[in-house]
């Protein structure tokens, strides 16, 4: 695990994305510097914060701390790659947890 690799791999995807450091902190919960010092690896991160950060950027895990694999595709692209009859199935997935959620 390279720290500094880590954090390159998480600032490409939020500048990817066009979030700032600022709105990425306030999405997890803690303070902009600590992004910063994440992304130039000068901080470690808590499975938390890993967890918060792979979330909020729609990566896994393993794609931050090894680099091995693709950045997952956010909702809505994997929404646009389905055919009617999986949004069928999702929709009907949704609408089962969302009293739940609610």
């Amino acid at each position: 695990m390279n720290l500094w690799e880590m954090g390159g791999r998480i600032k490409m995807q939020r500048k990817s994305m066009q979030i700032s450091q600022e709105v990425l902190a306030e999405l997890i919960g803690v303070s902009p510097h600590y992004i910063y010092e994440i992304e130039r690896g000068m901080k470690a991160m808590s499975i938390e914060t890993l967890a918060n950060i792979s979330k909020a950027l729609s990566i896994s895990t393993d794609y931050i701390l090894f680099g091995s694999e693709k950045p997952t595709p956010s909702i809505y692209e994997q929404l646009e790659k389905m055919d009617s009859i999986q949004k069928a199935r999702a929709e009907s997935a949704f609408e089962a947890i969302l009293p739940f959620i609610r």
